[in-house]
């Protein structure tokens, strides 16, 4: 989900974009430079994601003035190419869409971070947590790393897209945000669940060498 006309007063524009900055200028810093320039393939598939994330996010559906829905792909994103290039490819994409006048420039940072760095740091943390405290079962991995973990991801898209409503403009009360927004939820998690987990699934195991966040062997060796 992400703002689709200028619906946030000022003061607020700046805080989010004062936070979308540091979040990309610590992902610069902390992106693994040496191994993208070092692996041709590697390039090439991050190149294609990006280009493939930003061609889907172009398929929006507007269900308000002010707000417009698409999938986001940042458990995708974040499995594959980990967190920092994640946050930087969704950055790219947001980029693609205000290129072409699907989002306003002016609202950059805002959209940034309820469609990148948010469901980016998400899924970061819940796909972690997943490979470290799950035993070493591909589908359990698979059911709660990829499809819970992509619905968490959109929820708190959805999540914070509500808040900057709230925070950012005197026109919008919870309640009436709530009453508007929140019952779109249950329409947008089940879509994002699938087309990710199933996408990962895949991947995972025809192409194991594209995801840095998943050791095949752990899971596929002696089993």
């Amino acid at each position: 989900m992400n703002f689709s006309s200028a619906s946030i007063d000022g003061l607020w524009v700046w805080v989010a974009n004062a936070i979308y900055l540091a979040a990309l200028v610590f992902a610069v810093r902390k992106a693994n430079w040496k191994e993208l320039a070092s692996e041709t393939a590697f390039q090439h598939v991050y190149l294609g994601a990006t280009v493939f994330v930003a061609l889907l996010w172009q398929m929006k559906a507007d269900i308000t003035s002010l707000v417009s829905i698409h999938f986001l792909m940042a458990t995708t994103l974040t499995v594959m190419f980990r967190w920092p290039l994640a946050i930087l490819a969704s950055s790219l994409a947001l980029a693609g869409m205000c290129w072409t006048g699907k989002a306003p420039w002016s609202l950059f940072g805002v959209n940034a971070l309820t469609t990148g760095v948010v469901p980016v740091v998400v899924s970061h943390i819940l796909f972690h947590l997943a490979d470290r405290k799950l035993p070493d079962n591909f589908f359990a991995l698979f059911f709660i790393g990829g499809f819970f973990t992509s619905a968490a991801a959109a929820f708190s898209s959805g999540l914070a897209l509500m808040i900057g409503l709230w925070l950012g403009s005197s026109a919008w009360d919870f309640q009436r945000i709530a009453s508007e927004y929140f019952l779109f939820l249950p329409m947008i998690l089940p879509p994002e669940a699938v087309i990710n987990g199933m996408l990962l699934s895949s991947i995972m195991v025809m192409k194991p060498g594209w995801v840095k966040n998943f050791d095949y062997h752990r899971y596929f060796d002696n089993k």
